[in-house]
């Protein structure tokens, strides 16, 4: 990324006028500058800030993660491996990301291992308009990408991405793009931009996640209260010997495969427990009447 004057974290911010609804859209100039500033601010903040989620997702909404101790092993043993790593998610909810992280690993864990709390990218062109989203993405290591900017700017976030990677830190990406409108992952939907990243990261593993909500029928601003969410995770390190974008499109190809797999995992073990609970009812019922 190109910029000019990386002292004047003031001139980060860019005001452009989005005129279809009138609310100004923010362009951020993710110098090194800013990122450690950012990084700093957000370690600092992370026990009061993050522990207030925390608490607001356990007793107010009543959200619980199924199996949270197996989830937590498992992302520990992932990480001992010192090579690159992309988280590569299904996308349901507005705070997707925020239940990976809590399922990853306890606030108290990223204290002492922050580069392993991961950064999102966020649609900036969505929520970079409001000044509230603004806030709580500079506190929790999110970087803006604008969908509907330039390929100059999708490329400087994606360098930013391959330079934090490369620093041993954390990225998540959702390669739908957007929240899925039918509820469940689309391979057809994925975009090349995590493509482009593996391509520039030599043996970067995908964390492949699939996470849903008991609740959870189609897409929505935010999950239903009492939600228990189901979480699956697998390691795939994508190969190519292609270049360009046919490179980019196996490798998506092949994450686009294993998160649809985790998917039809996840919904024929529910049909498979609707089925068994039938079952035993039945028999219980069955068993009533003999006796």
């Amino acid at each position: 990324m190109q910029d000019q004057d990386h002292s004047q974290v003031s001139t980060d911010l860019i005001n452009l006028e989005d005129t279809s609804s009138k609310k100004t859209s923010v362009f951020v100039k993710y110098t090194e500058e800013r990122l450690l500033l950012q990084k700093v601010i957000s370690f600092l903040l992370l026990i009061p800030f993050c522990y207030s989620i925390i608490f607001i997702f356990k007793y107010i909404l009543r959200y619980r993660i199924e199996n949270a101790k197996l989830i937590r092993k498992k992302f520990q043993e992932i990480i001992r491996e010192p090579s690159p790593l992309i988280i590569c998610a299904n996308h349901l909810t507005f705070i997707d990301s925020c239940l990976i992280i809590w399922a990853l690993a306890p606030n108290y864990w990223y204290q002492f291992n922050y580069k392993y709390f991961s950064w999102n990218l966020p649609a900036g062109d969505f929520f970079g308009k409001k000044r509230r989203y603004r806030m709580i993405a500079f506190l929790t290591k999110c970087i803006f990408i604008h969908r509907d900017a330039s390929p100059t700017h999708h490329n400087e976030i994606l360098n930013i991405c391959k330079r934090l990677l490369l620093k041993g830190e954390i990225i998540t990406i959702f390669p739908e793009g957007k929240r899925s409108r039918s509820g469940r992952f689309d391979p057809s939907k994925m975009t090349y931009g995590v493509g482009k990243i593996i391509q520039s990261v030599p043996e970067c593993r995908v964390l492949c996640i699939y996470v849903r909500g008991d609740k959870q029928e189609t897409y929505s601003n935010y999950p239903l209260k009492n939600s228990n969410f189901y979480i699956s995770m697998n390691i795939v390190t994508p190969k190519t010997a292609l270049s360009g974008r046919e490179g980019c499109s196996q490798i998506v190809t092949q994450i686009a495969k294993e998160i649809k797999s985790q998917e039809d995992k996840y919904f024929h073990s529910r049909r498979a427990g609707v089925i068994n609970r039938n079952d035993i009812i039945q028999t219980h019922q069955q068993g009533t009447k003999d006796f």
